[in-house]
């Protein structure tokens, strides 16, 4: 066991120092994340292992495998976020100044950080790109956006300096609150048809009792993942984004007293400040979309009263 162990560090660091634009810890961890979809699809899939009964889950096995990976990596990140942006009085030291913020700190071996790589590098982009039910050209960016930034604050085009790992809590912890219900809700969108008409079909006495948890679990989850991702993106990530990211970043590389650390170019400081301004323009976003649902739903009859309008009016 030791010897598989170290063959695989030392896979892992070689691959790190020669190939990828990642840290040894992020390489183990994509490969790991690569590993389980790939046993859990061929797990879950009826044509391989063939069964009597069956449900949605074994008609979207690489749609499935992917959200139950999905779902534990969003509770560790949401983990180390909240622990470390939050409740880690130590955070703050030692962090006084813009340029500390930035260039003050490197943490290898961050969790977050090679899950927000290497996980989306070696995992999540090539799944994201052979599963049908996963093929969103705008998901894809957000997830290529997302590698590209953890890769760059990880130090990946810097010699190893870290770059702004201040934030790396924020950014790649405290927000993914809202990624745990999804990871859920998103089960149940129409447009995973399987799942959709398993859940609603009421004709089918197949496991009502079953079917009456899980209604039950994705309308909390629906709620949850509103207030969370109003609250923690919508909101609280422009502001950090603005008010605390970005102005950091600009002074940092411009500051007249501290030159910028060696092997750090200076077009990564620009590419950070681009991306989470494009980034925080998309929560922002999102969350307009957020509030149109829930308007939706807490005043139904809106959309019907002004259809009924129109149609009046055309007559």
């Amino acid at each position: 066991m030791e010897t598989i162990q170290n063959t695989l560090i030392d896979t892992a660091n070689t691959l790190s120092a020669r190939y990828l634009p990642l840290t040894p810890i992020a390489i183990l961890i994509g490969v790991t994340c690569l590993v389980a979809q790939i046993f859990l699809t061929l797990l879950l899939d009826k044509r391989v292992f063939p069964r009597k009964w069956h449900g949605p889950w074994n008609d979207l096995p690489g749609f499935t495998a992917h959200q139950l990976i999905s779902l534990p990596l969003m509770c560790i990140l949401t983990y180390y976020g909240m622990r470390d942006w939050y409740l880690d009085p130590n955070n703050d030291v030692g962090n006084d100044t813009s340029y500390d913020r930035v260039f003050g700190t490197t943490n290898l071996n961050d969790i977050p950080l090679a899950i927000g790589s290497g996980a989306i590098l070696i995992w999540d982009t090539p799944t994201s790109l052979l599963v049908p039910a996963l093929q969103d050209p705008l998901m894809l960016f957000h997830h290529v956006g997302m590698f590209l930034v953890a890769s760059t604050m990880s130090g990946a085009f810097s010699g190893g300096q870290m770059i702004g790992y201040y934030y790396a809590c924020y950014y790649f912890g405290v927000i993914e609150v809202s990624s745990i219900p999804l990871s859920y809700v998103d089960v149940f969108h129409p447009k995973y048809k399987y799942y959709f008409e398993w859940l609603n079909d009421e004709k089918s006495g197949n496991r009502p009792m079953m079917k009456k948890v899980v209604h039950g679990l994705n309308e909390f989850c629906r709620i949850s993942f509103a207030i969370a991702f109003l609250i923690f993106r919508g909101v609280y990530f422009p502001y950090v984004a603005f008010q605390s990211t970005i102005p950091d970043l600009w002074y940092a590389y411009h500051d007249e007293t501290k030159a910028v650390p060696d092997g750090v170019p200076m077009w990564t400081g620009y590419f950070l400040i681009g991306f989470v301004t494009l980034f925080a323009l998309l929560q922002f976003y999102w969350g307009t979309l957020v509030l149109k649902q829930i308007y939706k739903v807490v005043i139904p009859g809106d959309n019907g009263k002004k259809k009924s309008k129109k149609k009046t009016k055309s007559n």
